[in-house]
């Protein structure tokens, strides 16, 4: 099975302490599957983390791995979405600016045979290796529950995303998240589609450096998810009357 090119998608948002050292990582890593891509997508940075962008993109870029800087609004939905309709790689892998997994994502999605669709760095997966604090642990227990009841997901949509090029273009017009609520829309949309998400094990650490906040992204991810089911219901029963009519 021949190596697809890669797009990594990086939202940074006053990312000055980690983003030097990751965008050589991933020119070192890329470096091994020639034609693939880094998009950093600056939104809203008030710390020089613009300006480093661009300056990383003029040093580092080059004909094996190019480095590429645009910006979106701020927020993970809105930088993740900007990647998406610009990427150029097979595949997208769509995580942080701190590559909170390293590559045991993308070696978990290599090491597939056939290659899925759509991939999940997966903190729950059972062969996955995390430290957390307890209270993010429950967060994410109580998110997967809420996500399980109101969208049937089951699996976990809070880690890296990796996604066929082809894919991403089917489901992008779909999206409209632009906060943490991404991951879920993704899959949703996906499943609606047809495609079987499939986890892969991850290794995660916590850095402690959470800005999640326990009662207001509660919050906001439940109404998210409420909004997505209707929107899902809505164009279930529009692709049923769409059938209706053909037949008739």
């Amino acid at each position: 099975m021949s190596e697809p090119t890669i797009t990594y998608v990086i939202p940074v948002h006053n990312q000055m302490a980690d983003l030097r050292r990751t965008v050589r990582l991933l020119v070192a890593r890329l470096a091994y599957l020639p034609g693939s891509e880094i998009i950093l997508v600056e939104n809203g940075s008030t710390d020089g983390s613009g300006p480093l962008c661009l300056s990383l993109a003029a040093t580092l870029d080059s004909e094996e791995v190019a480095v590429r800087v645009t910006t979106s609004a701020k927020g993970l939905g809105f930088a993740w979405r900007r990647g998406m309709a610009m990427a150029r790689g097979d595949t997208l892998v769509l995580t942080a600016a701190d590559l909170p997994f390293g590559f045991t994502d993308l070696d978990g999605y290599l090491g597939l045979s056939p290659r899925p669709a759509l991939v999940m760095g997966s903190k729950t997966h059972r062969d996955s290796q995390i430290e957390t604090p307890a209270v993010r642990r429950a967060m994410s227990a109580g998110f997967g529950l809420l996500r399980a009841g109101l969208i049937g997901l089951s699996i976990d949509t809070q880690g890296s995303v990796l996604i066929q090029r082809s894919l991403a273009q089917v489901l992008l017009p779909q999206l409209r998240a632009g906060d943490y609520l991404i991951g879920a829309e993704i899959n949703a949309w996906a499943v609606h589609e047809g495609i079987t998400p499939v986890e892969v094990p991850v290794v995660y650490m916590a850095s402690g450096r959470s800005t999640v906040s326990p009662v207001r992204d509660s919050v906001a991810m439940a109404a998210g998810l409420l909004a997505l089911r209707r929107r899902i219901a809505g164009e279930r029963r529009l692709t049923a009357r769409g059938g209706e009519v053909a037949v008739s």
